[in-house]
């Protein structure tokens, strides 16, 4: 129709889209850390700090120790009094180590006393460390285990030792020990070669060749050497 006037849009490529909205921020700023967070962050950077310090410090002392003694020792012109300087050495030694690892008895450790250490995880009972393991193994790759730790499975004394193995595996659903049925004959053998006495000792089960020993139940049972058990180690504590 004449005189009639079209407006139209136009879409060019390449124009500029400055004239859309801007679109909101995506970036939020985090919360501030917690005052109490730092400042625990910061005291376990700083105890991890002293505690690596103190363990330097501890072997150097040794160490010099150590060398100290090597050098009285080398400096000595006989045999006996290579000795007698070893021995003072060894005396100067644990008399200044007891007063960091031993625990005082009524508020000091008496002079000549001596104190029982065992290692880490292990239980001190008299002149004994005990160690329970977490896993399960057959009765041979247990008593192996005992080899590495530089000890052996554990033999059984007395009812005394009996009743506290007693209360360390209440919970373990039972563990294996260092009884063993050996031929010929089929009678019960401690690891370390001694007989089981059975007037201090019952096995319940049967006494075949491939039978082995464990503790369950609050008794000494007999079981396949092949089936798997937490076991038990001892070995003799350490005394400076």
């Amino acid at each position: 129709m004449a005189g009639e006037i079209i407006y139209a849009d136009l879409k060019i490529p390449g124009a500029s889209s400055s004239s859309r909205p801007p679109q909101p921020s995506q970036h939020f700023s985090s919360p501030p850390c917690p005052r109490w967070h730092r400042i625990a962050v910061g005291a376990g950077w700083a105890g991890n700090i002293v505690l690596t310090i103190a363990v330097i410090a501890l072997g150097v002392w040794v160490s010099q120790l150590h060398l100290s003694c090597e050098g009285q020792t080398r400096g000595t012109l006989n045999t006996s009094e290579n000795n007698e300087a070893e021995c003072s050495c060894q005396e100067d030694f644990r008399s200044r180590l007891k007063p960091i690892l031993c625990e005082p008895h009524n508020g000091s450790l008496a002079e000549g006393s001596g104190c029982k250490l065992c290692p880490s995880d292990w239980l001190l009972r008299g002149d004994k460390c005990y160690w329970l393991s977490k896993e399960r193994k057959n009765w041979t790759r247990s008593r192996d285990d005992c080899s590495g730790k530089s000890s052996r499975m554990l033999v059984i004394q007395n009812q005394e030792e009996m009743e506290f193995i007693q209360d360390v595996t209440q919970d373990a659903n039972g563990a294996w020990i260092g009884l063993k049925v050996t031929s010929p004959g089929g009678k019960w053998t401690w690891v370390d070669g001694s007989p089981l006495d059975p007037m201090l000792f019952s096995v319940s089960g049967s006494a075949e060749g491939n039978s082995c020993g464990w503790i369950g139940d609050n008794q000494i049972q007999s079981e396949t050497c092949g089936a798997e058990f937490k076991w038990i180690c001892q070995k003799e504590a350490t005394v400076i």
